[in-house]
């Protein structure tokens, strides 16, 4: 049955620009697409293990999850949820109603703020999981009645909005196995969502704390659009559970990564940053939809917020952990461009300067993608915003890498460079000045980019992430951006942009010199 899309939402045509005035970092704000993620994808589904969009092309959602909304749902809310699709990109919202913890349980009055969630994601066009978190009720039987009368009420309300998502059983824990008690509980209430609602997702939980993904795998359910979670956390859980996620989509099981960390399985220690990016690339290359635990101010290091934030959003770096920059910038990551087909990448250029076209190094296939960080071309400060993607089939140390940004310096005075923020860190980035070999009125001066040892390096289908950099005169003049060679004035989103390069080794690898 197809589903009918929303009459009541808005398209939601955004094109405000926020500037943010920061001490310390430039922060710039994911200019809304003129389609709403739902818009764009329309109703999901399964086809050979693989998440699905209406047009049947594979998709990856990512976003963020709740803490427990009974003691963080202030962060549940509309405007909260909207500067999360607007500013981080987010495709996917998952609502968290714990069952006991003084959750639904004791207080069924919680299923109210799932329901504001639900419509809210509605109003905004992103996906929503509704999310019956068992936690210490280790067994998902316990309060299987309970879970099969919500999930009635839920599939009723819900079956004609193609954005629904509904997640039966968060983390099994204590013994039980899928085989023995989830897979028989997700039988039953899969078949009360199915009698209201044939089409919408469906995502089980799995064993051990939803770890155990290739028990699921050999006797998966026969509803054809089931999922399976996983969960981890990047300082606890490594290439072990990546097996088992490999051995399940080899078996054709579905994955959704319903809550992951950036911590340890606490939710404190760290964050483990590397071995978290790790586990991003991991789940890019496999197009593997997830949402990041947590949206929440808890004195954690898996928390996005920090103490206070606000809870309608608009948040600035200040406002964000360590944890929270990291998973915003995973999240923008390609949130509103377009994936480039790998096979054939755009042609770059080679020879220094003089603007000899070849073929592009065919291990690496980097991309240079590129957004405009400041929407004034006339002050006094050039902010470009660079990612390096890796289509290539062997890894790239980025310390054999430079970055070229070609522009116009009227006042000829000395250069000042800074980096504002940088998944790598950006400690580990500096810049050099230098003139083209031939000096163009659109192009007489250009920044280089260099990386240190410590910046590592990006992994086949990897991405260096968000890059945000700043440079003016010494003398503070202002700069005429308008007619620079690599200034994209509409650039709002990352965008694959030839009109800045990339060196490898020396050698021109992308993009055309001016």
């Amino acid at each position: 049955m197809k589903k009918t899309m929303f009459k009541k939402w808005s398209a939601s045509v955004l094109t405000a620009v926020l500037t943010l005035s920061l001490t310390t970092s430039v922060w710039v704000p994911q200019v809304s697409a003129a389609t709403t993620p739902v818009q764009k994808y329309g109703q999901l589904s399964i086809a050979n293990g693989q998440l699905v969009d209406k047009n049947g092309v594979p998709v990856q959602l990512k976003g963020m999850s709740s803490h427990g909304i009974q003691w963080y749902g202030n962060y549940v809310n509309k405007d909260t949820m909207k500067w999360l699709r607007d500013d981080w990109g987010i495709t996917v919202f998952r609502v968290a109603m714990y069952t006991a913890e003084n959750g639904y349980i004791s207080n069924p009055s919680l299923k109210n703020k799932v329901k504001e969630a639900v419509a809210a994601a509605q109003d905004l066009g992103v996906y929503v999981i509704i999310d019956w978190h068992i936690l210490s009720d280790n067994d998902p039987n316990i309060y299987k009645t309970q879970s099969k009368a919500f999930f009635s009420e839920m599939a009723g309300l819900y079956k004609d909005s193609p954005n629904v998502i509904y997640e039966l059983a968060n983390e099994p824990n204590g013994g039980v196995t899928w085989n023995g008690q989830i897979r028989p509980y997700a039988q039953e209430v899969t078949q009360v969502i199915r009698a209201k609602d044939p089409d919408n997702i469906i995502i089980v939980g799995t064993g051990t704390w939803s770890q155990d993904v290739h028990d699921a795998a050999d006797n998966q359910l026969p509803d054809k659009n089931t999922m399976y979670a996983v969960h981890f956390y990047a300082g606890t859980h490594g290439q072990f559970l990546r097996d088992r996620i490999d051995y399940a989509l080899s078996k054709k099981a579905p994955v959704f990564i319903t809550e992951w960390g950036t911590s340890d399985a606490s939710g404190n220690g760290g964050p483990f940053l590397s071995e978290s990016k790790v586990w991003t690339n991991f789940l890019a290359n496999r197009k593997i939809s997830w949402a990041n635990w947590s949206l929440a101010d808890k004195n954690e290091a898996s928390a996005a917020l920090v103490a206070g934030a606000n809870s309608s959003g608009g948040w600035t770096a200040n406002n964000l952990t360590t944890s929270g920059k990291f998973v915003r910038d995973e999240i923008r990551l390609g949130a509103t461009t377009t994936e480039p087909d790998t096979d054939t990448p755009t042609p770059p250029t080679t020879g220094g300067d003089t603007g000899t076209t070849t073929p592009t190094d065919t291990k690496s296939k980097l991309v240079l993608q590129y957004r405009n960080g400041d929407s004034n071309p006339t002050d006094n400060a050039i902010r470009p915003i660079f990612n390096i993607k890796n289509n290539g089939s062997t890894a790239v140390d980025l310390s054999d890498l430079k970055i070229r940004y070609y522009y116009s310096d009227e006042s000829q005075q000395k250069q000042q460079f800074f980096i504002d923020w940088a998944s790598v860190g950006g400690t580990h980035i500096s810049g050099a000045f230098g003139t083209p070999t031939v000096s163009k009125t659109t192009a007489n001066r250009y920044v280089e980019f260099s990386f240190g040892s410590g910046a590592g390096s990006i992994p086949a289908g990897g991405q260096s992430g968000d890059i945000q950099a700043r440079i003016h005169p010494v003398d503070w003049s202002n700069y005429n951006e308008a007619n620079d060679y690599s200034y994209g004035a509409n650039q709002t989103t990352l965008t694959d942009w030839n009109k800045a390069s990339i060196y490898n080794k020396g050698t021109l690898v992308w993009g055309t010199t001016p």
